[in-house]
């Protein structure tokens, strides 16, 4: 029996965290990293940051999306694509 309870999470849910979004408006603004908070949500917010940063590095303008409001249902499937990229990259990085 695990110590603590296991959540799963899809990458749908996690962009439309308000982490996620919190670490992806932060990159688009161009703050520095601040995890003070943050508590549980770290990671959601890092893969909200290194999705912004992979989605410049291509090329793309980021998205205006702000922490405190819900997304635009339109910008979902992108986003997951992108978050899911910066996940399989990172895999591929310790492996």
């Amino acid at each position: 029996m695990p110590q603590s309870a296991v959540n799963l999470v899809t990458a749908t849910d996690m962009v439309r965290s308000r982490a996620w979004r919190r670490g992806y408006e932060s990159f688009r603004l161009g703050e520095p990293p601040s995890f003070d908070g943050h508590r549980s949500k770290c990671l959601c917010y890092e893969y909200g940051r290194l999705t912004a940063a992979l989605m410049r590095g291509e090329g793309q303008q980021l998205l205006l999306i702000s922490a405190r409001r819900p997304m635009f249902d339109g910008y979902v499937p992108s986003l997951v694509d992108a978050l899911l990229r910066v996940a399989s990259a990172d895999t591929a990085c310790s492996a």
